[in-house]
């Protein structure tokens, strides 16, 4: 099956395992300039947050496979130490709380939050800040922007 040219988005952006071993690789490099420690629960929540390259809840962090045996203190450790050094990316979504999504260059997603069910999707479009972005950064000179954004109403199946 040559179907390697399909680069389909759908509900959940996943990377294939030879290439999140890479970015692992290089996150775990980076991180161990910053003075980080190479632990099994780090290179396990990093595995987690690229299987399923989504925003996270940190409870679905500490029960995804891997992780669930493992100490939520430890978890939420490592995910607020990883946003700190800038490798996270914390979005708000709603009431349900903060989501935590690991940064990819490249791999830029907005969402769609359901109120009534919590479901996220991702924006199957090209970001429409983009362009806002490389503006802000000619225009005012700001470097290295990022943002998040995420549209919240009722998904097909709840309005249904």
């Amino acid at each position: 099956m040559a179907d390697e040219h399909h680069h389909h988005h759908n509900h959940d952006c996943s990377i294939p395992s030879d290439e999140s071993d890479k970015i692992i690789e290089r996150i775990v490099e980076q991180l161990r300039e910053t003075g980080m420690r190479k632990t099994e629960a780090l290179e396990e929540l990093l595995r987690a947050m690229l299987d399923h390259h989504r925003p996270f809840l940190l409870s679905e962090l500490g029960e995804s496979p891997g992780l669930s045996g493992r100490d939520q203190a430890t978890v939420y450790r490592l995910v607020m130490k990883l946003k700190d050094l800038g490798f996270v990316r914390q979005i708000s979504l709603g009431e349900k709380g903060n989501h935590f999504q690991l940064i990819l260059a490249d791999h830029h997603h907005d969402y769609l939050l359901c109120r009534e069910c919590g479901e996220i999707t991702e924006v199957p479009f090209a970001c429409v800040l983009s362009e806002l972005e490389s503006r802000l950064s000619k225009e005012l000179g700001w470097k290295s922007l990022s943002h998040s954004l995420a549209f919240q109403g009722v998904c097909p199946e709840c309005a249904g």
